[in-house]
């Protein structure tokens, strides 16, 4: 679970959101031997990193083992200890590059190269001291067929005063059929980022409440998108 700073014309709550939780709950599937329960763990296979396996010959194979490391087969990983590496694969020995610089590189719809630029390492942005503004508000089938929504999260209250916040909020958006959007930094202008080292979206809030026996209920998504839906240009031919 994360937490987003929210504020809505000067009224500020930090709350939950995660991923939405499925219509039906995978089942709890347990794997146990005559011996006890089985439970998996990541470890290395063993294999020489360093040996190409494609200039392997079969002499090389009846004279030794090349292709792998017995001492390193079956050692438990660590995960948390871990850290990305890079090599460069044109030198002489594998040893990790460290003068480097890594680039995006961006392709238009033809998948021609379009653009190079510099990686730029982002940092988590929703829950800074500038909270994330609720700014302006679109109509909903407008915001819904404008954009491509890549990530949808649901925004959940801990206690009674972040569940009428939350509440308003989605009750406001409902009944006038509006999305609102959502900006970061301190003008509230800025795409949010939800993770760190993660991309920049674009944000709306949708809301929706109920009614008859799902009265009080309501439920409160954060849309993020990074692409817009555009028609073609009209051929005047």
């Amino acid at each position: 679970m994360n937490t987003i700073h929210l504020d809505l014309q000067g009224k500020t709550a930090r709350v939950i959101f995660q991923s939405l939780l499925p219509a039906r709950p995978k089942p709890d599937i347990r794997y146990s031997t005559e011996t006890g329960a089985v439970a998996s763990v990541r470890v290395l296979n063993g294999i020489n990193p360093a040996i190409d396996p494609f200039k392997i010959t079969a002499q090389d194979l009846m004279k030794d083992d090349p292709e792998v490391v017995p001492a390193q087969a079956g050692e438990v990983v660590d995960v948390e200890l871990l850290t990305a590496a890079y090599y460069d694969a044109t030198g002489d020995n594998l040893a990790p590059a460290t003068d480097f610089k890594q680039i995006d590189v961006v392709y238009d719809a033809t998948g021609a190269e379009k653009e190079r630029r510099p990686h730029v390492s982002r940092k988590n942005n929703v829950n800074d001291l500038h909270p994330v503004k609720i700014g302006k508000r679109m109509p909903l089938e407008e915001a819904l067929t404008s954009f491509v929504f890549k990530h949808i999260y649901q925004i959940v209250h801990e206690d009674g005063v972040q569940r009428d916040f939350l509440f308003d909020l989605a009750n406001s958006l409902h009944d006038k059929k509006e999305m609102a959007v959502l900006g970061s930094g301190a003008k509230g202008n800025q795409p949010l980022i939800v993770r760190d080292k993660g991309s920049p979206y674009r944000a709306f809030l949708y809301g929706e409440t109920g009614s008859g026996e799902d009265a009080g209920k309501y439920k409160l998504l954060l849309m993020l998108t990074d692409q817009e839906l555009k028609r073609p240009a009209t051929s005047t031919v």
